[in-house]
């Protein structure tokens, strides 16, 4: 019989009391701004609801992901980290990607839409790349090598954005450094999810804790303006 530890309740209660926090407010940002995008079909709006509703599904397969890594260190059942354990990693890799592109796309629509075919088929190209990062995500079947994939993408785009912030200082709206926190603080999450902590539980906790900021003033702002 495989020995047994008792999974940490702190734990387990303030990832998920995060998580439920995060996709809500994630979700209601998506569905808030609905009505406004009815009205507009702005092309930038349609990319800022996909955004949130993406990373809404990515958190919920953080979390999945994060209950999975509670359950092999509680049983001791290792080999299924090897069979079940990839397809919540599939999941965030493919669903925060989307969100990454989807993000920076709604602040950069209007110089990219000049190239009518691009944009024509922008979310066709999200989606490919997205594809090729979970299967890297699936081959390489750890999470450091996705955190290692989006760092690289989060810093491109990152560039890209702050190059437009400094280029459009008078018109750009400070909520576009709040995009790139949220960014920032994307990834810390993804680092909760290595087999090896960088991170103490405390310190995790207080990076939690302003992401959910972040994502509570992007909120505030989203509601403002509906």
């Amino acid at each position: 019989m495989p020995p047994f530890h008792i999974i940490d309740p702190t734990r387990l209660v303030v990832e998920l009391a995060y998580t439920l926090i995060v996709v809500f407010l994630c979700f209601t940002i998506y569905y808030k701004t609905r009505d406004i995008f009815d009205l507009t079909k702005h092309e930038g709006i349609k990319y800022f609801r996909i955004t949130f509703l993406f990373f809404g599904l990515a958190y919920i397969s953080r979390f999945i992901f994060f209950l999975f890594l509670l359950m092999v260190i509680t049983f001791d059942v290792f080999y299924m980290r090897q069979i079940f354990g990839i397809f919540p990693l599939v999941f965030i890799g493919y669903f925060s990607t989307i969100g990454i592109l989807s993000l920076t796309y709604s602040i950069l629509w209007k110089k990219l839409h000049m190239n009518h075919t691009f944009s024509k088929h922008i979310f066709l190209i999200f989606n490919i790349i997205a594809i090729l990062i979970s299967s890297i995500a699936f081959f390489s079947r750890s999470p450091f090598i996705l955190i290692l994939v989006q760092v690289l993408l989060l810093s491109f785009t990152s560039i890209i954005i702050a190059c437009y912030i400094l280029s459009n200082w008078r018109k750009t709206s400070r909520l576009y450094m709040l995009y790139i926190l949220f960014f920032l603080f994307w990834i810390v999450n993804l680092f909760v999810l290595g087999p090896r902590r960088f991170l103490s539980f405390e310190i995790q906790i207080v990076f939690q804790i302003i992401s959910i900021a972040v994502i509570g003033i992007i909120y505030y702002k989203v509601a403002k303006w509906t």
